[in-house]
């Protein structure tokens, strides 16, 4: 959910004000500026042309990135002479120049200083759709590439003799910072003391008649998981219409062991909730799509979910708003014709009562980056929404546009809240009260700070800078704060070894916002890699017919991890190898946690399978001890995966004892692969 995710790196990057009338497009069809700077995104993969770890060294290689508009992210067109078609491409965080080292087929384009060079002049060449182009250099006329036609952070960009492949294709984004004076402005934040805490406090809903504030806490003691990533529901209520809020306290009719939170408030009299995700009959949660449920919760009552054509996202880190009529309802969504990452859509609800296929809000609101934290005004037409594409202050911002028609694809062009909103940390999740008089978002007010719930004065006459101030200085990003790692595995089928294609998804845990990274490895080889900034992920890997792994990594620098997928079919066995006992006892060894972790995390990831835990052991000695000694250890086993989180009706046990090996009782080399525990997929 975007409450564990949607946390502030140090992307800091503040632009040049420059006042944006409606429909002014954020991406470029016609040549560059000449002083403007770019984000250029990959047509195949939505990422931006990056430097590698953001070097600023000579020799840096080029890659694509999730679009974050860092510094190296930024660049600029210097044309090579006044009115030629030649430009040199200039990175904003090191002055350097994209550059081809060698003319070969597939060779790794770099940053190097300017130096004339006919392999760093650049021209613009039309290709594909309307606006994209390619980008073909002088000294040989080949294009830059992406190597993969994937959306790996990290695929070097090469250069390739030009076929019209998407992967050949580039659109530019120019940077902004957005200002309308026209717009209204906002007082002094007031911090909502009384609900703020050391943990984080997000996305703030407020019911209609002012009485109840709905919020999600993440990284908070008090958190049914405790002091975890993931988000539990938490409400106030006022007795003075919001002037003060009491105490906060768990809606644990909503909690589970996953991401919650209250999306909106709807119906007519205000008494029904929007709830994150899909609670299903069985008691599970799934993290996917939203539901509904009875503001006033009778005991036993389980959210309905909704039912959404082709409702589908590449990954969890999602927000919804629903319209208090409940006819609209947007989404967050990152889906196969996002502009990169997520991407605001609108689906509309049927007579039958089903929701329509979500469609993109366009690309006028959608950026290359992240957008999230949809908010609509009562009359449908002011649409406030947070981005880490569109250029602010710090890691998100907020950002206004209203709608131009009802095709929900015309919009005016996003403008940022400015200063007395957004700053240097993370902003997001703004609505305003029924009058319109005050605003409630969550922010955190500088880089990596705990997110807390925020009050303030709408309405209030912006503040503009004369026309002839000096405009704001561009902060880059700290390496040393902001390191990138490389994250390099393969993928496994657990029981066979046999190396798999798999797409897994990095997702950034932690209080900023969300950082994902999509990798996929290849059938023969099953490797992956990932360039990440430093922090904690959680890791998902999913194949067709496997369930679905996870692992939690630490990227401190680069590392290797291996990942193993079970296969999902019913009477599929699998060993649990590297579980250790106590010497003719059902005592599990510490050296067993990993294993079975990984085993409490792949049932956890997969909630409708059950499976049985089967004891072995070799024949020596007496049979009836080692039966019983394999029943013990399985049950040690079943208890162990309980007090993990997983239901105890779940999980089966059998004891075999020497009945069956697998191997020759003969020698004791042998003799030690009898002496295991497996288990079998039996729902």
């Amino acid at each position: 959910m975007i409450l564990s995710l949607f946390r502030s790196l140090l992307f800091a990057v503040v632009f040049s004000c420059l006042i944006a009338g409606p429909l002014q497009a954020q991406y470029t069809s016609t040549a560059p500026e000449e002083n403007a700077w770019y984000g250029i995104v990959a047509r195949s993969s939505g990422r931006s042309l990056d430097v590698s770890k953001a070097s600023t060294e000579a020799g840096a290689a080029a890659v694509q990135w999730e679009f974050t508009h860092p510094a190296s992210q930024q660049w600029r067109f210097v044309r090579i002479t006044p009115g030629g078609e030649y430009y040199r491409i200039e990175a904003r965080h090191s002055g350097k120049c994209l550059t081809v080292d060698k003319p070969d087929e597939n060779a790794p384009l770099v940053q190097r200083p300017w130096s004339g060079s006919f392999y760093q002049q650049w021209k613009l060449v039309p290709s594909g759709p309307i606006g994209s182009v390619q980008l073909v250099v002088r000294g040989n006329e080949k294009c830059a590439a992406i190597a993969n036609s994937d959306k790996f952070n990290g695929t070097p960009v090469v250069m390739q003799r030009p076929q019209n492949r998407a992967s050949q294709q580039w659109r530019l984004f120019q940077l902004r910072l957005n200002i309308d004076p026209s717009q209204p402005g906002y007082g002094t934040p007031e911090p909502l003391a009384s609900l703020n805490s050391n943990g984080n406090e997000l996305h703030p809903v407020l019911a209609p008649d002012g009485s109840a504030l709905y919020f999600s806490r993440t990284r908070f003691a008090g958190n049914t998981e405790g002091n975890t990533e993931s988000g539990d529901v938490w409400v106030s209520t006022s007795a003075d219409q919001g002037r003060s809020w009491g105490p906060p306290t768990r809606l644990d009719a909503l909690n589970t062991q996953q991401n919650n939170g209250v999306m909106a408030v709807v119906g007519a009299q205000g008494n029904t909730l929007l709830v994150r995700g899909t609670y299903e009959r069985d008691g599970s949660f799934r993290d996917e799509s939203a539901s509904e449920v009875p503001r006033i919760l009778p005991k036993g009552t389980r959210p309905a979910p909704l039912e959404i054509a082709n409702y589908y996202s590449a990954g969890p880190a999602t927000t919804f708003f629903m319209t208090a009529d409940e006819k609209v309802l947007l989404l967050s969504l990152e889906r196969g014709d996002s502009e990169g990452s997520n991407d605001l859509y609108v689906s509309q609800r049927a007579a039958d009562g089903i929701w329509g296929e979500p469609r993109s809000l366009g690309n006028g609101i959608n950026s290359p980056g992240f957008e999230f934290a949809p908010w609509l005004t009562p009359d449908g037409k002011t649409l406030y929404f947070s981005s880490l594409g569109h250029a602010g202050y710090g890691g998100s911002d907020i950002f206004v546009s209203t709608r131009l028609d009802d095709s929900w694809l015309r919009w005016s062009t996003p403008r940022n809240l400015g200063p007395s909103i957004n700053g240097p940390g993370f902003d997001a999740y703004f609505s305003l009260t029924p009058d319109g008089k005050q605003a409630y978002y969550a922010s955190a007010r500088t880089p990596n700070a705990p997110a807390d719930l925020y009050r303030t004065a709408a309405g209030v006459p912006p503040v503009v800078a004369p026309a002839d101030s000096v405009p704001p200085v561009a902060v880059v990003a700290n390496p040393a704060v902001d390191p990138r790692t490389l994250l390099t595995g393969v993928v496994r089928n657990a029981k066979t070894r046999e190396l798999l294609a798999a797409e897994i998804r990095a997702i950034r845990l932690g209080n900023d916002i969300a950082f994902n990274a999509t990798a996929r490895s290849v059938a023969g080889s099953g490797a992956f890699q990932a360039t990440l900034p430093a922090g904690r992920y959680r890791l998902v890997a999913t194949a067709p017919g496997f369930l679905t792994a996870t692992d939690t990594v630490s990227m401190t620098g680069s590392r290797s991890v291996e990942l193993l997928l079970v296969p999902a079919a019913v009477g599929s066995s699998l060993e649990l190898p590297t579980l250790i006992f106590a010497q003719g006892k059902f005592t599990l060894l510490p050296a067993s946690y990993a294993e079975l972790n990984r085993l409490a995390r792949t049932l956890a990831d997969n909630p409708k399978v059950n499976i049985r835990l089967e004891g072995h052991t070799d024949n020596q000695g007496n049979a009836d001890l080692n039966q019983k000694l394999s029943e013990d250890r399985v049950g040690e086993v079943r208890r162990y995966l309980i007090t993990r989180g997983v239901a105890e009706q779940r999980i089966s046990v059998v004891g075999y004892g020497g009945t069956r090996p697998r191997a020759s009782n003969d020698k004791e080399e042998t003799r030690r692969l009898n002496r295991r525990v497996e288990f079998t997929i039996v729902k």
